[in-house]
């Protein structure tokens, strides 16, 4: 009897020694599509409780309601294109055509400040090299930009058979959890609740710190205040330095260019309204959806920006919630209630 359980263990254990490393296998090739296959998720989940509604609620057919869907979306996530397309590339095209009048106005804020301060920000071999480090980033910068229009056709095709075949997709996946129902609920609710709270919520803060930015730049002084509003809206995102990657060179530039008080109202503006609406906002505005600690909202960015690109910034710290949530299911799993220790106040 004992031979017969260890033979149908050892048997287990093979098997599923071969599952993961034909998992890890397909994981490993695929793992360029990641991203795009995140990002299906992530619209899944936004989209289910309106496909769900316009196919058994208002009685839609569902191929016309999944083309709907899927053109809503192609239409809300080209925004970021137009406006990039709008603001930052005529200006690039400005500083391409003007490159020597830019090199020449930058030497002189440079130069400028240097004399104000007596810090000397870029040396003059730095300065000429300039051109040079630039251009050994335009292959990398070309293959992100093929990167991310694979991931997002990928994206979208992931997506379309997502939502064809809603239900049967999630009756698969949750067959494919071998745990109790409860926690099974468990997994599909964190999961909705931190895809959403940081999908809606963290475009949400970039616009809202994007906003006040370029009310503070359109106050005191900046040239093109619209531009620099975008461009702070979109790095506000990147962990720790976020918006202040913008607006502290935009404060040195003013006051090397002599407007001293400018830059440091500017400064305190942005210190104190730009810095702090980020805070407000996620105390309300996250905490609606999924109250994640604040700890786990930034680790698990800084995590899923290197696993997953920008596409980690809604599934890193989804990860670290999962961790978080298996201990728990594991003790409901595997623990008598008697093992759990409370600690006395």
């Amino acid at each position: 009897m004992q031979l017969s359980t260890f033979n149908e263990r050892f048997r287990q254990i093979v098997f599923f020694v071969i599952i993961l490393s034909l998992a890890g296998l397909i994981f490993y090739q695929l793992s360029f599509l990641i991203p795009g296959i995140l990002g299906a998720v992530t619209l899944y989940v936004l989209n289910r409780n309106i496909l769900y509604g316009l196919i058994y609620k208002k009685k839609w057919n569902k191929i016309l309601s999944v083309a709907l869907i899927l053109l809503f979306d192609v239409i809300i996530l080209s925004i970021p294109f137009l406006l990039l397309s709008l603001f930052v590339i005529p200006k690039m095209q400005e500083f391409s055509s003007n490159a020597n009048n830019v090199y020449l106005g930058v030497k002189k804020m440079l130069d400028s400040f240097a004399t104000s301060t007596g810090i000397v920000l870029l040396s003059k071999d730095n300065l000429n090299n300039l051109p040079k480090v630039l251009s050994s980033y335009v292959p990398n910068f070309i293959s992100s930009v093929s990167n991310i229009l694979i991931n997002f056709s990928t994206m979208f095709f992931v997506l379309y058979f997502m939502l064809a075949n809603a239900k049967n997709f999630e009756q698969n996946i949750l067959n494919l959890i071998p745990l109790k129902s409860a926690n099974k609920k468990l997994i599909s609710k964190e999961t909705k609740d931190i895809v959403t709270s940081n999908a809606i919520g963290i475009p949400i803060l970039a616009l809202a710190q994007g906003f006040f930015a370029f009310i503070g730049y359109l106050i005191f002084g900046i040239n093109d205040a619209l531009l620099w509003g975008f461009v702070t809206s979109i790095c506000s995102v990147i962990p720790f330095v976020g918006s202040s990657i913008i607006w502290i060179p935009l404060v040195i530039y003013t006051y090397a260019s002599g407007e001293h008080s400018m830059a440091v109202y500017l400064a305190i503006y942005c210190s104190v309204v730009v810095l702090n609406i980020d805070n407000l906002l996620r105390m309300y505005l996250l905490k609606a959806y999924s109250d994640t600690h604040p700890l786990i909202t930034l680790f698990g960015v800084i995590i899923g920006l290197g696993l997953f690109g920008f596409i980690g910034l809604v599934f890193g710290p989804l990860l670290i919630s999962y961790l978080l949530l298996l201990v728990r299911i594991y003790i409901n799993e595997f623990s008598n209630d008697e093992d759990i220790v409370e600690i006395e106040n």
